[in-house]
């Protein structure tokens, strides 16, 4: 791998890791100011008043007994002063709904949910299911009046949502980016690419000669060659010509050419 591909890799790792960590504490922090958000918007209802809901959106709302918190001045039939409030645990309560046709809403008795955040504690004891938009008029009544009553959403919804995907994004780029800047990946091997030597043409020899023919003259005869033919005087022509060999002398020895001679003489014409 390249000097430029590995700085790539690393800047790309740095990238993915501080990523993931920036994504999973926004998501952590927005899940968190999500649950304060919601908690804020519960709107109140004070024990012993008759209190005018709006609801603007249809879906389940819970209706909680607040036993800690604060609440503004109210004005109206329920007029009071702004003040803040502790309760030991859960008083009982008695709620009655009615919708702008006056007839009543029918409320399911719940477990929960609950919270307990930035000085506000509530724990849910009825829910109902708005099917009509529209103005609905809510009567509570308990032997304690300090507590009171806030009627909302789950405060709990979609942040368990947020938390996970923060946990996940966090994962993810510090793995991801980890991986990139630790883990080099393999290089491979190139191997040269054989030469092939085109074939040599069918037929001829399976070397390539050395040199010209010329390059290689024939080697003449250890021997003597025979001298030319000649025409004896007075032979007519036509007749093929011959030569007369050299006279050796009376007892001289013959002398032989080599065995290997090549190649072997021939007799003399006559």
């Amino acid at each position: 791998m390249s000097v430029s591909a590995v700085a790539v890799r690393r800047g790309l790792g740095i990238v993915l890791l501080v990523a993931g960590v920036v994504a999973a504490v926004a998501m952590w922090l927005g899940a968190g100011r999500r649950y304060d958000d919601a908690i804020a918007k519960l709107a109140p209802a004070p024990i012993g008043c008759d209190t005018t809901l709006v609801f603007d959106e249809a879906g389940t709302y819970t209706f909680f007994v607040e036993t800690k918190g604060q609440i503004g001045q109210i004005d109206g039939d329920c007029a009071s002063d702004a003040r803040s409030y502790d309760v030991d645990g859960v008083p009982r309560v008695t709620l009655a709904l009615v919708d702008d046709d006056g007839d009543n809403v029918d409320l399911a008795r719940t477990a929960g949910p609950t919270y307990d955040r930035d000085g506000k504690r509530g724990t849910g004891v009825r829910s109902v299911d708005i099917d009509r938009t529209g103005t609905y008029v809510l009567a509570a009544t308990a032997d304690d009046t300090d507590a009171v009553i806030r009627v909302g959403r789950d405060p709990a919804s979609g942040v368990a949502a947020l938390r996970v995907g923060a946990i996940v994004a966090l994962i993810v780029g510090v793995v991801g980016g980890v991986l990139l800047l630790v883990i080099r990946p393999r290089q491979r091997r190139v191997l040269p690419t054989p030469t092939i030597q085109p074939p040599w043409p069918t037929g001829l020899p399976t070397q390539p000669p050395l040199g010209p023919p010329s390059a290689n003259p024939p080697v003449p005869p250890p021997y003597a060659p025979r001298p030319p033919s000649v025409r004896p005087p007075g032979q007519p022509a036509g007749q093929p010509p011959w030569y007369e060999p050299p006279q050796r002398p009376s007892g001289a020895p013959v002398a032989e050419p080599p065995a290997s001679a090549w190649p072997p003489p021939s007799s003399p014409e006559r």
